[in-house]
């Protein structure tokens, strides 16, 4: 397995802890990549999907019906920070893939305090042995002080109920993405 990008290895974390019933949660569903994984993931469970963009919104449903898809998930026209009132019981796994929309006005970027409130949101909705991925990107402007949120938050989490990793991509130039794994530990395992 070749690493290849933090796209690519937070879908390996996210694999390794999916079932085919569980419900999942895309919070940043931009053009429906993630989405699409996640809904592949669960043929019996369900995906919700969120985006503040109503092009996001669009996007993901185009690329859902394509590929047949759209009966397991639900598309929400909602800010990410508002994750509570719509994950009614903890979830498998969460994504968030932050920044901007891409092929869109760089004016919708994700922005640091919001990315950090709805993470720590997430990560008090996973399940035990579940999983929360946030890819960040310091290169666009405000990316920086997001991916240091997102770091801060996720590093003062109690090592009694979540491991935390973060991969960077050390020889890769003009600011790749970084990873930042949430597993909260099952009982035995705290």
């Amino acid at each position: 397995m070749s690493f290849r990008n933090a796209v690519k290895l937070s879908h390996h974390c996210v694999k390794m802890v999916v079932k085919p019933d569980d419900t999942v949660v895309d919070a940043t569903c931009g053009n429906g990549h993630d989405t699409l994984f996640l809904a592949r993931l669960v043929p019996r469970g369900r995906v919700l999907a969120f985006d503040i963009s109503p092009l996001a919104i669009a996007n993901t449903a185009a690329r859902l019906k394509e590929h047949g898809v759209s009966d397991r998930v639900e598309l929400f026209q909602e800010d990410f920070r508002n994750l509570r009132a719509y994950v009614t019981s903890p979830v498998a796994a969460i994504m968030f893939n932050l920044g901007y929309l891409p092929g869109a006005s760089r004016e919708t970027a994700t922005k640091a305090q919001h990315s950090k409130q709805a993470v720590e949101t997430a990560v008090n909705l996973i399940r035990p042995g579940g999983v929360v991925t946030v890819v960040c990107y310091s290169g666009h402007q405000g990316g920086a002080e997001e991916t240091r949120e997102i770091l801060a938050v996720t590093g003062g989490l109690n090592q009694k109920e979540f491991e935390v990793v973060k991969v960077d991509f050390l020889n890769q130039v003009n600011h790749p993405p970084l990873l930042v794994a949430v597993y909260r530990l099952e009982g035995d395992r705290a």
